[in-house]
C-alpha cells in the first residue's frame, strides 16, 4: 500500500497538483508566518520532494 501511496505523490508531484483539506488544529500549525490553533481551518497542500521520498506539505491557510 506504501508504494502506490507513494506512485500517486510521484503523480502529483510531476503534475504540479495540489489538495485542499479541512482540519480541526488542535495544536499550532505555522504556514507562511502565519500561525492558527484551536480552530478549524481549510488548508492546501502541495506535493514535494525530499531525496527519493515525497509527502504533502502545507503551503497555505485558504480563508472561508
Amino acid at each position: 500500500m506504501r508504494f502506490s501511496k507513494q506512485k500517486n505523490l510521484r503523480e502529483a508531484y510531476e503534475n504540479r497538483r495540489s489538495k485542499q483539506e479541512t482540519k480541526y488544529l488542535w495544536f499550532p500549525l505555522t504556514i507562511n508566518g502565519e500561525t492558527r490553533w484551536l480552530e478549524e481551518a481549510m488548508i492546501e497542500y502541495d506535493a514535494m520532494k525530499y531525496d527519493n521520498y515525497y509527502y504533502w506539505e502545507p503551503s497555505k491557510f485558504i480563508n472561508k
